[in-house]
């Protein structure tokens, strides 16, 4: 079900209306019927994996929560040496349902993944949402198995959050103690959340509809041409549009899905805190995709680091390198696994490994030679706290993300190398781009394009100025309400506007681009 069409307009409305008007007690039925019913217009194969998914790891959970509670019980009964065989015992127990509980699930999501590179077509296509629900349930039989809380005694509560409708498209990766808990709750019609959800939903359509869907197609056209003497000024107008494409695409889905599920009163967390003003590139990743970065850092780069391997790895590089490298070169490791892994995620392509591996890198050798950057602000009496060097970190970070899109978007690995080779050494005239005839070669109907362009820059400096005020620490929906009707207005009906001008210039619907992960 598209997010911005008639039928999904009107499946929310009826859910809203249960939602509110049944007893309190058993809202949670009520979402529980209403993701029965979205996923009922996907497919029953669909609800199958996600059914499946949900069985696994309910038990899996269970039985790690009840190993977990018997040990707990028996503390006080055993001797301390018999406790500690018998804590070695249940973690033996433990260890064997996770292998089985990460063979199903993991299992399942690398072969629907990865089986067409090996069989050479496009013959399965992945389930809704396979990756974020397999992540979520991952999530929520670690946190069981760590004793973070109790496991979940009624399975249709717990299935109730791992469907949960709105984030299957595109995410965010929820935990349960944060969102499950929530939709077992009691939800009061609150018009001020009702509100502020309708907002969030209309600035995220604005940056879908109106900049990334009118982006798409002439992205499609500078980077998946097969010119490879294009001139570096046009390539690297492609990969800025890129960037802006694929920001607006992501973010403003989940601005989207974070509207929707505030029509609720739950409150999910950002996925995105305005990635593209970090100051580095490790804080770019902090910003961008949290729940999956959060993810990668709590139940991989964690369990890596923390090994006993890692750890006797740092204290060598300690004794032979220095307490820098003792103390970073682990985490080092541990981090370009985890991009790694990252760049697989996104899919089984030589490109996205390369793109993985290329942040993982940078972040590295940042870490290790980070003495030495501060050295060498020292010695340049440069002030790292100053406005200029806080600017020109942000400059150089929006820099080296852009590097790796061309690794991101261009799925030929040699093409992105000459791509890059281009934008270096044959950068050509900045004059191409006030080029008409050079243009329509490359775009088609340039006065169609420029009409676009128009519709997007306007929708694009909107979003900026939001991302500014957020930056800043400014709640751009509260100082909306304190303005007179005529502006708070304007601010609802400008989004609005802009998305259905939109319809009259786009090609049609290209999708959510994170759904296909």
């Amino acid at each position: 079900m598209n997010l911005l069409s008639n039928t999904f307009a009107a499946f929310l409305i009826i859910s809203l209306a249960c939602y509110y008007l049944c007893p309190k007690k058993i809202q949670w039925c009520c979402l529980l019927a209403a993701n029965a019913v979205f996923y009922a217009f996907t497919g029953i194969g669909n609800f199958a994996f996600i059914f499946l998914s949900s069985i696994v790891t309910f038990f899996a959970a269970r039985i790690a929560g009840t190993l977990n509670d018997r040990l707990k019980a028996k503390k006080q009964e055993l001797s301390k040496e018999d406790f500690k065989s018998e804590k070695q015992k249940t973690l033996v127990q433990k260890r064997l349902v996770l292998v089985a509980m990460l063979f199903v699930n993991v299992g399942v999501l690398a072969y629907l993944k990865y089986i067409n590179v090996f069989i050479g077509s496009k013959t399965l296509l992945l389930p809704l949402g396979i990756s974020y629900y397999t992540f979520q349930s991952i999530a929520y039989f670690m946190d069981v198995y760590n004793s973070k809380y109790q496991h979940e005694r009624n399975f249709l509560k717990y299935f109730a959050f791992i469907s949960f409708f709105p984030q299957l498209i595109m995410g965010p990766i929820n935990r349960y103690n944060l969102l499950g808990k929530q939709m077992q709750e009691s939800h009061s019609f609150d018009f001020e959340k009702i509100k502020h959800g309708v907002m969030l939903i209309l600035f995220g359509a604005m940056k879908k509809y109106a900049i990334a869907d009118l982006l798409c197609s002439r992205v499609t056209d500078v980077l998946n041409s097969s010119n490879t003497q294009m001139p570096g000024v046009i390539i690297a107008v492609g990969i800025l549009m890129y960037a802006v494409y694929q920001y607006a695409d992501f973010s403003g889905g989940i601005d989207m899905v974070l509207g929707i599920a505030e029509l609720f009163g739950l409150e999910m967390q950002p996925n995105f805190k305005q990635p593209y003003f970090s100051t580095s590139l490790a804080k770019f990743w902090q910003r961008w995709h949290i729940s999956l970065g959060a993810w990668m850092r709590d139940y991989v780069f964690y369990p890596i680091a923390l090994t006993k391997k890692m750890q006797d790895f740092g204290k060598w590089c300690n004794v032979h390198f220095g307490k820098h490298f003792g103390r970073v070169l682990p985490a080092c490791v541990a981090n370009i696994i985890v991009f790694v892994l990252v760049g697989v995620w996104h899919g089984p392509e030589l490109h996205f490994l390369i793109w993985g591996l290329y942040n993982g890198l940078v972040i590295a050798f940042s870490d290790i030679l980070s003495p030495a950057f501060a050295k060498l602000n020292q010695i340049l009496h440069i002030n790292e706290k100053s406005r200029g060097m806080h600017l020109f970190r942000i400059l150089r970070t929006f820099f080296i993300v852009n590097i790796g899109w061309y690794f991101d978007s261009i799925a030929d690995v040699s093409k992105s190398f000459i791509f890059l080779k281009n934008t270096f050494t044959k950068f050509g005239s900045l004059k191409l781009l006030l080029n008409r005839d050079y243009l329509i070669t490359i775009f088609g109907h340039i006065s169609y394009f420029e009409s676009q362009i128009i519709l997007v820059t306007v929708s694009t400096i909107i979003v900026f100025v939001v991302s500014v005020y957020k930056e800043n620490k400014i709640d751009v929906y509260k100082e909306i309400q304190k303005k007179n009707i005529a502006l708070r207005w304007l601010a609802y009906y400008i989004p609005l506007i802009l998305v259905i001008l939109s319809f009259s210039f786009a090609s049609g619907d290209s999708g959510f681009m994170y759904a296909q992960f």
